[in-house]
């Protein structure tokens, strides 16, 4: 008569073993409530949950009155309605921008020639597209006349705050909150008009980043 060895016995208490009810694995299937919480989770649920939601927040805010009038030392009008420089001819190409007191560099910047204006031999306006990812920001800096500076601000009231840049008068707009590609911009009066010269306004304008705009109008101003 042949005997098992040690071995062999050993094996197959610890496959016995596995088969208990601590051993066993289990196969389940996930009730439909952990189904629908797990895909709630997911990336993909995330992100349109967040679609949704600058969806909703961009509606809300549309059907919102858009602010004119004034507000501290600026006057906030429609969509292509700021007063400006008024110039008695129209406006020419800029030269020798570099011999301006409106010019400025910035790392990246690309000057707008179209966006740049001479008035009568003098550069009154300079705009440029900054590279910030997949939405470019745009700067400005430009001459003003009159009391107050005139910005064409398409936002209701409570979006727009009057804040100071690098020691200046500023307003801005804030993004319109959970929305995920709004514009978020800041305009700075720079030097106020005189009988001497006119004022001198500094702006940027970023996607969903106020302290971006701010940032770029300090460096124009050279005081970050």
């Amino acid at each position: 008569m042949k005997h098992l060895t040690p071995l062999p016995i050993i094996l197959l208490v610890v496959a016995i073993a596995g088969c208990g009810e601590e051993g066993a694995v289990q196969t389940t299937t996930p009730t439909p409530e952990a189904t629908e919480a797990l895909e709630e989770s997911t990336p993909v649920a995330d992100a349109e949950s967040a679609v949704e939601r600058a969806k909703q927040a961009t509606a809300a805010d549309r059907v919102k009155p858009r602010f004119r009038g004034e507000l501290g030392d600026f006057v906030i009008v429609g969509p292509g309605e700021s007063g400006g420089y008024p110039c008695p001819e129209p406006f020419q190409p800029a030269t020798n921008l570099e011999r301006s007191e409106l010019y400025f560099s910035l790392p990246g910047a690309v000057i707008d020639m179209v966006g740049s204006g001479s008035c009568q031999g003098t550069i009154i306006g300079i705009t440029a597209s900054v590279p910030d990812g997949v939405n470019d920001a745009m700067v400005g800096r430009g001459y003003f006349v009159g009391p107050k500076l005139e910005e064409p601000f398409n936002a209701p009231a409570e979006r727009l705050k009057l804040i100071t840049v690098g020691g200046k008068p500023a307003l801005a707009e804030l993004p319109i909150p959970d929305c995920m590609v709004c514009p978020s911009q800041v305009a700075v009066i720079e030097r106020f008009p005189s009988e001497e010269a006119p004022g001198i306004t500094v702006w940027a304008r970023t996607t969903n980043d106020l302290d971006k705009a701010i940032a770029l109008a300090e460096q124009i101003m050279g005081v970050r």
